[in-house]
């Protein structure tokens, strides 16, 4: 057995239970006071000493300066919804861990632990990443624009898999998960009565008629070999059923893997929400409130982050078949700048028990990947700084 995942099976309980804190205490964004002083705490105990507030979240470093550089990334914000798994352990405040974040922490803290234990084997440093926001898209681009990256040679991040058995990890090259724009679409009409539907400007029927032509983007614009979505998910006008708004506003959000997908979406509802509405007499404009690119997962690191992995889970737990997601993620802003691995992994089956997925209330995962995620971490970070 590798010796990282002996050594983490060795700490699983001390895992579950730092897990189980976290996910009692969900926090949005960047309001992580609580999560923040647990992961400190927990740093702390393993003996790391360089810790430091970055960005809303958190940074610890590891090993020396000399050689090559790794940043290790866990995200640590949590969804605005109730839990509804019925876990004696379940959060009661209205927020939910219900995208694994507080797994990818305890992981990561874990992987923290095992590191410093052999930190003197280390040929080089690891920079851990504690992430807020991710959720909202801006916890990432907060901590690059003060200096995460700074001196970091390449990184690596892990994502909970629902409806995989646990400890699968996929190792996708190229194109991973989907960019992310969300965006406002403002109309501007004119109100009145509703008796004088001349008088006016209907924004509402302005709306309409952009909602639809919206949704023909997808279907006869973007390249049919290409992955595109694009949802609206808010249309708010209006008050009461015989006065004509002034206002109307629909959200949503465009997602590609491709740059040149992803252009094209950006382009074409800027022009359609300016033309539609301006046929109708009202003024349209965009509002883009979250922007994040594809993640892009370069080739060559991912091949060598499976071969190390696989020292910790076997030849049949690790696939480097392609698994392009459409759901985003704003480490693409890291893999931006820096070679980058996004890995997935698996925390149980339907089958198994688990039968619910990312962002349901439902969600249970299976805490045995606590260990598995840790040592993966751990082992890609001592192989990876080994090999230069």
């Amino acid at each position: 057995m590798d010796g990282y995942l002996a050594r983490a099976r060795a700490i699983a309980e001390e895992l579950t239970a730092l897990r189980r804190s976290l996910h009692r205490c969900p926090e949005l964004g960047f309001d992580l006071t609580q999560t923040r002083d647990l992961v400190s705490a927990a740093l702390s105990a393993a003996g790391c000493r360089d810790i430091r507030a970055l960005g809303g979240g958190l940074t610890a470093r590891l090993g020396r300066a000399e050689g090559r550089t790794l940043l290790l990334r866990a995200d640590m914000d949590a969804l605005p919804m109730a839990e509804e798994s019925g876990l004696p352990f379940a959060a009661g405040n209205g927020a939910a861990h219900a995208c694994g974040h507080d797994l990818h922490t305890a992981m990561l803290l874990g992987a923290a632990r095992l590191l410093k234990e052999r930190e003197e084997a280390l040929e080089g440093r690891v920079v851990l990443m504690f992430q807020a926001a991710e959720e909202t898209a801006s916890g990432a681009r907060t901590m690059v624009e003060e200096g995460v990256l700074d001196g970091v040679d390449a990184a690596l991040a892990l994502h909970v898999a629902t409806q995989r058995p646990v400890g699968w990890l996929n190792c996708t090259r190229g194109a991973k998960t989907a960019s992310f724009d969300r965006f406002a679409l403002h109309i501007e009409g004119k109100g009145g009565h509703g008796a004088s539907p001349q008088n006016n400007i209907d924004p509402i029927n302005a709306g309409v008629h952009l909602y639809l032509a919206l949704q023909e983007l997808v279907s006869h614009e973007c390249p049919p070999d290409e992955t595109a979505v694009l949802t609206i998910g808010a249309f708010q006008a209006g008050a009461a059923g015989n006065v004509i708004p002034a206002r109307a506003r629909l959200e949503g959000t465009a997602r590609a893997h491709s740059r040149e997908t992803r252009a094209l979406l950006l382009r074409r509802l800027g022009e359609l929400t300016e033309g539609v509405c301006a046929v109708f007499g009202a003024r349209g404009t965009v509002e883009w409130m979250a922007q994040v690119p594809p993640l892009w997962n370069d080739p060559d690191l991912t091949g060598r982050m499976a071969g190390y992995a696989r020292a910790v889970l076997g030849e049949g737990l690790v696939s480097e078949e392609p698994e392009r997601l459409t759901a985003s993620e704003d480490f693409s802003l890291v893999a931006e700048r820096v070679p980058t691995a996004y890995l997935t992994i698996g925390t149980g089956r339907a089958e198994d028990g688990y039968l619910y997925g990312n962002h349901h209330p439902k969600v249970v995962y299976d805490e045995g990947v606590l260990p598995l995620g840790a040592a993966v971490l751990a082992r890609c970070a001592e192989d990876f700084l080994r090999e230069g």
